[in-house]
């Protein structure tokens, strides 16, 4: 089972990543509501690039939301996303959801339920309390 936490840095996904690598376990990296259209997601994968290279032993997986906007789907597999949310029409989705597919990619309706590290004053405590306490093995 996997966590799922909305990151807005760098510094989130780095304290998600080590939290995650601690406890071996794999967790889920999503941007905030429509992040992709309001900063771009660019943005976004570069924060999920560096927080890779920084952690290489965490295993996780990265969500970028898209909203309804069909050109930062596109834009978004461009730089690199690979699982994607589109809130759009169901047409369109199905287009673009083949186009993700081509590229080893998939577009999802809903995000999963995260945990969102906005508020947390120590992010990496924050997330090795959070996994710690929902840890299954425990």
């Amino acid at each position: 089972m996997s966590a799922a936490f909305t990151y807005y840095s760098r510094q989130h996904v780095t304290a998600a990543l080590e939290a995650a690598a601690a406890i071996d376990r794999r967790v889920t990296l999503v941007t905030p509501p429509n992040g992709a259209t309001s900063a771009g997601p660019e943005v976004y994968f570069e924060m999920i690039q560096a927080g890779r290279a920084d952690v290489p032993q965490a295993s996780a997986d990265a969500i970028v939301d898209c909203g309804s906007d069909a050109g930062t789907v596109m834009r978004a597999l461009r730089c690199g996303w690979r699982t994607l949310r589109y809130s759009g029409d169901r047409a369109t989705h199905a287009k673009l959801a083949e186009m993700a597919n081509q590229l080893g990619g998939t577009i999802e309706r809903a995000l999963p339920a995260t945990i969102d590290l906005h508020a947390a004053r120590d992010p990496s405590w924050f997330c090795r309390h959070t996994l710690s306490a929902t840890n299954p093995t425990q």
